[in-house]
């Protein structure tokens, strides 16, 4: 084996890869864009709530505008095509990779009310509460910015007529 591959082996042994989750949205400003306790939104990985499951691996990306596309490494850890990086949390299935970025849950932070005798329809949503609550979408996440509001995971949402969001107490 020449020295060349030998040292290229190594290094990459030692080498750390990127985190997925940590290419950020920016603000108008190209800064990263934070809620009123620092968090940032990735725009590469599932946002999901708390108990994400953790996977702590390298994974093989594609990127196209606001998707990556993963797959696992090979036998030998290789990425047979995409870049590099690593995925705290994530879920393999049988098409790939899902990675994740966790958020808090609203309940823990005193955001959600008792829920109605008849339960409404609910969705999971990633919302941003500051006294009222929005929901939080790839292409909607100023208002969160412009109110210092704090991101949050509300696992059963109910969308108001007002478009703010109230959060029901998991059944």
């Amino acid at each position: 084996m020449e020295l060349s591959a030998i040292l290229t082996t190594v290094l990459n042994i030692f080498a750390t890869s990127p985190d997925l989750c940590a290419d950020v949205y920016l603000d108008a400003n190209g800064q990263p864009w934070t809620d009123a306790v620092g968090q940032t939104l990735s725009r590469y990985c599932r946002w999901t709530g708390p108990g994400a499951p953790v996977l702590n691996s390298d994974v093989c990306c594609q990127i196209e505008d606001d998707l990556a596309t993963c797959v696992l490494p090979n036998r030998k850890g290789r990425c047979s095509s995409g870049s590099r990086y690593f995925c705290e949390y994530g879920q393999v299935d049988r098409t790939g990779v899902v990675c994740l970025q966790p958020f808090r849950s609203a309940c823990d932070e005193g955001y959600c009310v008792a829920p109605p005798e008849v339960p409404p329809p609910t969705q999971a949503n990633l919302i941003c509460c500051w006294g009222n609550c929005v929901l939080i979408s790839h292409n909607q996440i100023d208002p969160c910015h412009d109110y210092g509001g704090t991101v949050l995971w509300c696992w059963d949402g109910v969308s108001n007529a007002d478009g703010t969001v109230t959060c029901l107490n998991q059944y």
